[in-house]
């Protein structure tokens, strides 16, 4: 078993996250729950992995990376598609992960949708041809095996199988086709894509069948290389001192950073001294037009405020990126001050700053905590309803 030592004396197993699926009851959605199956819990542990299902949580998906060492796309019901909420997070998931090299294993719908994203093809349908029929679908439940598969010659799947055709279980209506950035490494006998290699920085594998259920040796071993890689991922993350790059996490949220603006007027985006940067209050702009104009407690909700704070945020990190050479030099932060054009009775400037505040958590999971306040005006330039100032450390060059 891999493990990985986190100072002298601890060593703790690979941290994998598990994305689920929903349960609703009719009626009630307020009593929704994550639902995943056991086995694959328990193919992880087995093979030395710590399992974690990860919620569809946009807002701390870059956190929870940041603590995973691997990542598992499961499957769904047989036939049926996942939810467009569960197939949002999981695609911004796979971009996260992939992106920053993480390694990350999919399974039936969890290969089909990592395929997709590599530019494959998601098809509801199984590809007729190839040289027998094979049924996909046998049995309710994927216990014994279906058909055989053809492994091809200097690949993962070939390594640890030490032959090139094996039996597998098989549960799937939908299947993966075309091309993209894989490399398919076993088919079924009527053509259809059971395996790929991602051809990214980091490890990618697809399986089309079940391999959590571990009806053999070679399903056992799956696992085994994906937490093997994941622990060796981290090692060498620790080793380096390396993580995931804080335009990484943003982009995972929906929040990509926007080029840096001009000041209106006769001062500076932002200013360092020694090792701290100040930051000119900014506005919230995105593609250099303004957001929202108008005041909060009239015709600014809450919610519209708070995405205006997370841009104004996100105007004032643009500054903080030029001034500091790289955002992944912050150190810290000092200071987060939000200034909240509002009417006089209106009383909720801090659930409106706090999406600035928590927009920042999520990028600098390590380094987020700041003092802030939140002012309530009168009016703000070009009629917006927020405006963010902003006050980091940055770290040594030589650190």
């Amino acid at each position: 078993m891999t493990t990985i030592r986190q100072d002298g004396s601890k060593e703790r197993r690979p941290v994998i996250l598990m994305t689920p699926d929903t349960e609703s009851l009719a009626g009630a959605p307020t009593e929704t729950i994550y639902a995943v199956r056991a086995n694959y819990a328990q193919a992880i542990g087995d093979a030395g992995g710590m399992p974690l299902i990860l919620p569809y949580e946009m807002q701390t998906l870059a956190a929870a990376l940041d603590l995973a060492d691997g990542v598992l796309i499961t499957g769904t019901l047989p036939g049926v598609e996942a939810s467009p909420d569960r197939r949002s997070f999981e695609l911004a998931l796979i971009e996260h992960a992939i992106r920053s090299g993480k390694p990350v294993l999919g399974i039936c719908h969890g290969m089909q949708l990592i395929g997709e994203w590599l530019g494959g093809t998601f098809n509801k349908g199984l590809p007729a041809g190839g040289d027998e029929t094979v049924e996909h679908l046998p049995s309710a439940v994927p216990d014994r095996f279906a058909h055989r598969i053809h492994v091809e010659a200097a690949s993962v799947l070939d390594a640890a199988l030490g032959t090139r055709e094996i039996l597998v279980n098989s549960l799937h209506r939908h299947a993966l086709t075309g091309t993209g950035r894989f490399r398919v490494v076993a088919r079924a006998p009527d053509g259809v894509i059971e395996a790929f290699e991602g051809e990214t920085k980091g490890f990618c594998l697809g399986i089309q069948w079940h391999p959590e259920y571990r009806l053999s040796e070679f399903d056992r071993s799956i696992f085994r290389i994906f937490v093997e890689e994941s622990a060796n991922d981290a090692l060498q993350r620790k080793a380096t001192g390396t993580s995931l790059l804080v335009r990484d996490r943003l982009a995972a949220l929906g929040f990509p950073l926007p080029d840096v603006s001009v000041p209106p007027g006769a001062f500076v985006g932002a200013i360092l001294t020694d090792n701290t940067v100040t930051v000119s209050g900014q506005v919230p702009l995105k593609n250099g037009a303004v957001l929202k104009r108008g005041h909060l407690g009239d015709v600014i909700s809450v919610e519209e405020g708070r995405e205006c704070a997370r841009w104004a945020l996100l105007n004032a990190l643009a500054q903080l990126e030029r001034i500091a050479g790289g955002l992944d030099r912050i150190k810290g932060f000092v200071r987060l001050a939000g200034y909240v054009a509002a009417t006089a009775d209106f009383t909720e400037h801090g659930a409106v700053v706090d999406g600035a505040s928590e927009l920042l958590r999520e990028a600098f999971p390590g380094c987020w905590p700041h003092a802030r306040i939140a002012i309530g005006v009168g009016s703000l330039p070009r009629g917006v309803p927020v405006e963010v100032e902003l006050t980091a450390i940055l770290a040594d060059l030589e650190n």
